[in-house]
């Protein structure tokens, strides 16, 4: 069954941030510091995601079966600040339509951005990679995040 990608209403920062938390889990939190650890898990609390829709983000989120499974958050429509899947839903498209819902949605709202960046964690560069991201520079770390920039121009 394919997943229905809509835009994020208020109430679904917690099952959002719960996506996070598991992909975080899984594949980046032994990249981070203490400090870098404390920081995401602060950027992911569901206050914290109510808050930044009200202030210059847009999310978009994958729901199954009424559960949401994955989430895509830009800020600006310019830069991707959270993309996220289920472990038992990666690698089946769904990172791909949510991205391509927002890129939609940006064309719209923001024609004149035409490209989109990323800081991608240790462990996600190569699923930016496969998403079209490429990298813009070298590793870097700030309050103990280390991540990669990366960008992908929009068509």
């Amino acid at each position: 069954m394919e997943p229905r990608i809509r835009l994020y209403r208020p109430g679904d920062e917690a099952a959002a941030a719960q996506v996070a938390v598991a992909g975080f889990e899984q594949s980046i939190r032994q990249h981070y510091s203490a400090e870098g650890v404390a920081a995401f898990l602060a950027y992911i609390f569901p206050a914290s995601i109510a808050e930044r829709q009200q202030n210059g983000c847009q999310m978009a989120v994958a729901e199954l079966d009424g559960d949401i499974v994955g989430v895509v958050e830009l800020r600006d429509f310019e830069h991707v600040s959270m993309l996220f899947v289920l472990p038992e839903f990666q690698c089946c498209g769904i990172a791909r339509r949510l991205l391509a819902r927002m890129v939609s949605l940006q064309k719209k709202v923001r024609p004149e951005v035409k490209q989109l960046t990323v800081f991608a964690a240790p462990g996600a560069v190569e699923a930016y990679r496969h998403l079209g991201f490429l990298p813009d520079g070298a590793e870097r770390a700030e309050a103990g995040i280390r991540f990669f920039p990366m960008k992908m121009e929009l068509k």
